[in-house]
């Protein structure tokens, strides 16, 4: 004789088994909506604001110094931008590598990796937010710009020209885009922020300088400084491999060290 109390669990099994079969399948987060996560964590951090900040101030104070130490002659938009886009190319690069090291110097590599565990996944997305974070920090110093160029037409005597502006500001992303992926590389390479931005500014400085000596001619083949200038000028003056080299071997082979070295960093 069957009792209540026999009947009462196989039913309740047998109606949780039904609604875990009738439930959706899991699906993991899209890569856009990944994106979206890395850039609001990059701007919801006090370095990283500090950061954007600054790289803002320095852009207005370069173009207050041009504004007050104007040329004679015709002003064109390539003078203000030349200087405002200086500090810029210096500092933007600092997010990609604070992008990449936050989960390991903030120890949050576990939360992320758990709910995220396709880590290169991840990496990607993190180089993904990095340029777009650093193409709308550029287009706010490229509106300062314009507006610094258009107050000097408009309260001096002084002729104002915009010829090339759009040459100079596809070199100007394009370089950008460029410098923060190298930035952002290292950063993936060495995990600590600190160490990660000491390493990319020196490295191809110390290059630069010690090339020459060491390997006279044969050093622009590793310049990249010397690339992204002329990437920036959009004019290779016959030097496309020296470019490309210099651009894998700084860039892309950095990028590619630094996705297998985080797939396969142990998480604290």
């Amino acid at each position: 004789m069957t009792t209540v109390t026999d009947v009462a669990p196989a039913t309740s099994a047998k109606h949780r088994s039904e609604v875990a079969t009738s439930l959706p399948p899991a699906r993991g987060q899209s890569f856009l909506k990944l994106v979206a996560i890395e850039l609001r964590k990059s701007v919801n951090t006090r370095s990283g604001r500090v950061l954007i900040a600054a790289i803002l101030l320095i852009a207005v104070a370069a173009l207050a110094w041009q504004l007050t130490h104007l040329p004679s002659g015709p002003v064109g938009f390539d003078f203000f931008l030349g200087a405002a886009i200086t500090g810029v190319m210096m500092l933007l690069p600092v997010i990609g590598v604070m992008t990449m090291t936050s989960e390991w110097t903030q120890r949050t590599a576990l939360t992320t990796f758990t709910l995220s565990p396709r880590r290169v996944r991840v990496q990607l997305a993190k180089f993904a937010s990095a340029i777009v974070l650093s193409a709308v920090v550029l287009s706010a110093v490229v509106v300062l710009t314009l507006a610094a160029t258009a107050v000097t037409g408009a309260a001096t005597d002084h002729t104002t020209t915009y010829a090339g502006l759009g040459g100079q500001l596809a070199g100007a992303y394009l370089t950008v885009a460029l410098n923060v992926v190298m930035g952002a590389a290292f950063g993936a390479v060495v995990p600590q922020t600190a160490v990660a931005i000491l390493i990319y500014f020196i490295a191809p400085t110390a290059w630069s300088l010690a090339g020459p000596a060491l390997f006279k001619d044969n050093a622009k083949w590793l310049d990249v400084f010397g690339a992204l200038g002329r990437i920036a000028e959009r004019d290779l003056h016959g030097m496309a491999a020296e470019t490309l080299t210099a651009v894998g071997v700084w860039i892309v082979l950095p990028t590619i060290v630094g996705l297998w070295a985080s797939s396969r960093r142990e998480v604290k």
